[in-house]
């Protein structure tokens, strides 16, 4: 049915040729530039004055129509990429009629690939690569590189002359911001073959766009020293990461891997572990932080060192008075390299060594006063320019009899009758004695505090024993208590009597002395009569 509509085509356009150039010998061919998938075929159709008309193709044909000035032929296989079928006519007495068809064989772009894109760090260059496979003809086709919906890139190949298929490499370089994150990246490839043929296109499968941004080494946190067979923690810190939940840690200590806890907050992230050296030394912790294409790593030394307790003892280990006890500061190792050793009581060091001493001894004569001393065996050692110390301390016990003085048990007590005192009496000694006191061979309850009567007054008789000894002293009680004075309180009578005596005759005296006065002025101004009649007397005489 197709070939019987283009023979009707082709026979069509035939007459019409025929009108119109009835004058003038000719020859076409049609189409002219056809457009034809490779392994396709397709009809061409020679017209023209002259006869016969023949066809001139290393293509694989046949005649499928005709008329008196025209003939089509069918092209049953394209399977060349340059093309050129020749159609031709004898006229007569003049030169020979040719025309050729200029195929443009194509393939269509069925293969569109855009490279796997790894994750990329911000700010940094990087390479989105493109390919198509097995496309043709190269010269007509378009690659564009999208990220979302904005062309980064647009392609096109006008140059190229070659009309066999070929592989078609794109590379763009790009730099992303954190904003790129999760946008998507295609590949779009269009052959365009209008307006003799159509538009081809085809798209890669979509990649997204993965970004670290990872700028900063990592901080280490560990201690500059640290002992061995104990527990430390160390830790790793990274700041404006991201996405700071991707970072990936490795710690290792003195070559062992650990196995972190590892927390995120925002653009941080921390690892943490816990290391427990097992020997001295200097031992590197190193930290590794991955995150995508970036790999950051830090590392600190840590100084491992070790230091035992030491050891205190004394020989013998509970000593008499007057003898002689071996103090002995010793560590519980084999070696002690740059150890320095020293025995020493609340007044000083008594006895230190030289470095690399694992033992130092100490003799001491022991007095009661020893009873207690505080001795304190301490180890240094330097490492990294710090002085590391630790230490032991143990009392000395020194056995030893009782022994009663006048700060614990006073010679003489004075009480007032009525009060309440508390009988004391004590003894020092190891172990600690026991005392009893005695007033007329009855004990007497030390300690408790009582009321003091007259029977308290008197001589106790207290003593103190231990295992080693005894000791006793007397001790006087006196009670003061109030008396009556019968010739005092006479005299004081007495004394009172005539005070008051006193006192009346003073007032008597007084009394009368005013008395009188008061009577002589009263007479005075009255007039007296006595001398009126001295003077009338006298008168008469």
């Amino acid at each position: 049915m197709v070939h019987l509509f283009l023979c009707f085509l082709v026979a069509w356009s035939a007459v019409g040729v025929e009108k119109g150039a009835a004058e003038e010998n000719f020859l076409s061919i049609q189409p002219e530039r056809p457009v034809v998938e490779y392994g396709a075929s397709v009809v061409l159709n020679c017209s023209s004055s002259c006869s016969p008309i023949h066809l001139e193709a290393s293509l694989k044909w046949a005649e499928v129509g005709s008329g008196p000035t025209w003939k089509a032929f069918n092209i049953t296989e394209v399977n060349q990429w340059a093309a050129t079928p020749l159609c031709y006519a004898n006229c007569g007495d003049e030169s020979m009629k040719d025309r050729r068809a200029n195929f443009t064989v194509y393939r269509a772009p069925q293969l569109v690939k855009l490279d796997p894109l790894q994750k990329m760090e911000v700010g940094k260059e990087y390479n989105l690569t493109c390919q198509v496979f097995d496309v043709a003809p190269i010269r007509n086709l378009t690659v564009t590189l999208f990220k979302g919906e904005k062309p980064l890139l647009v392609k096109t190949f006008e140059n190229h002359n070659k009309p066999k298929p070929g592989h078609v490499l794109v590379i763009h370089p790009i730099a992303l911001e954190r904003e790129d994150q999760d946008e998507e990246v295609t590949c779009h490839a269009a052959l365009d073959l209008r307006p003799e043929g159509p538009l081809l296109e085809n798209t890669s499968s979509n990649e997204s766009l993965e970004l670290v941004d990872f700028q900063k080494d990592p901080v280490l946190r560990s201690p500059f020293l640290a002992e061995t067979l104990s527990q430390m923690t160390v830790a790793c810190d990274v700041s404006g990461v991201f996405p700071a939940k991707e970072a990936t840690f490795e710690l290792s200590f003195s070559g062992n891997k650990l196995d972190p806890v590892v927390t995120v907050l925002g653009e941080s992230a921390s690892a943490q572990a816990l290391v427990v050296p097992t020997s001295a030394g200097n031992h590197e912790l190193i930290c590794t932080v991955s995150l995508g294409p970036v790999t950051r790593s830090a590392n600190n030394t840590v100084n491992v060192y070790t230091l035992p307790k030491p050891i205190l003892e004394f020989d013998p280990l509970n000593s008499l008075v007057n003898t002689t006890v071996n103090v002995t500061c010793k560590l519980n190792v084999s070696e002690s390299p740059g150890v320095v050793m020293e025995i020493k009581d609340n007044r000083g060091i008594l006895v230190s060594s030289e470095a690399n001493s694992s033992v130092i001894q100490l003799n001491v004569t022991t007095q009661e006063e020893d009873d207690g001393r505080e001795f304190v065996c301490e180890v240094q050692l330097s490492v990294g320019g710090i002085t590391i110390m630790k230490n032991t301390s143990a009392k000395l016990t020194v056995l030893y009899g009782p022994r009663i003085n006048d700060a614990s048990c006073p010679s003489m007590l004075t009480w007032k009758e009525g009060s309440m005192e508390t009988f004391a009496c004590s003894a020092s000694g190891n172990p600690s004695p026991t005392v009893e006191c005695r007033k007329d061979n009855v004990p007497f309850h030390i300690g408790v505090q009582q009321e003091v009567n007259r029977e308290h007054q008197g001589v106790y008789h207290c003593g103190a024993h231990n295992t080693y000894g005894s000791d006793a002293k007397d001790v006087t009680v006196v009670v003061e208590y109030f008396q009556l004075n019968v010739l005092a309180l006479s005299l004081s009578v007495l004394g009172a009597v005539v005070l008051i005596s006193v006192a009346a005759v003073g007032y008597y005296m007084y009394y009368r002395s005013h008395k009188m006065r008061m009577y002589r002025l009263k007479q005075q101004a009255a007039g007296n009569p006595m001398e009126r009649n001295c003077l009338n007397a006298n008168g008469v005489v």
